[in-house]
């Protein structure tokens, strides 16, 4: 099955529109050939990118990477954990949770500025 993102949910207070980063040039790299993100517009001290239909900002600012973490919903979770294990980014185990009345199957992993994410897909 082919890896489809279907958006994006903020964790918490994080801003998924404005994810906060230290320098954006390191950051738009690893999010593009690492994450598989494209840049849609970049500005002196943001960008945004996408992949399928989730979308996101990068910024520049004040706000502290490890504070902030996002979930995104996708298909294809098990051939996504394969595409990052491959890329070269350490996720952990996919494992079963129930949110909201849901049953997910999930895997987190951290990007190397310090946010966390969490992928996710519906389970019947």
């Amino acid at each position: 099955m082919p890896v489809t993102f279907q958006g994006v949910y903020p964790i918490g207070d994080t801003k998924t529109n404005a994810l906060p980063v230290k320098s954006l040039g390191p950051a738009i790299g690893y999010y593009t050939r690492v994450l598989g993100f494209t840049v849609l517009e970049r500005g002196e001290k943001s960008a945004v990118l996408q992949r399928d239909s989730a979308q996101i900002g990068l910024c520049e600012n004040s706000d502290d990477p490890e504070n902030a973490s996002c979930y995104f919903s996708v298909l294809g979770l098990e051939e996504l954990l394969a595409e990052y294990v491959a890329a070269g980014i350490e996720p952990s185990a996919i494992r079963d949770e129930v949110y909201d009345g849901q049953n997910l199957h999930i895997f987190f992993a951290q990007e190397p500025y310090g946010v966390c994410f969490c992928f996710g897909e519906k389970q019947p």
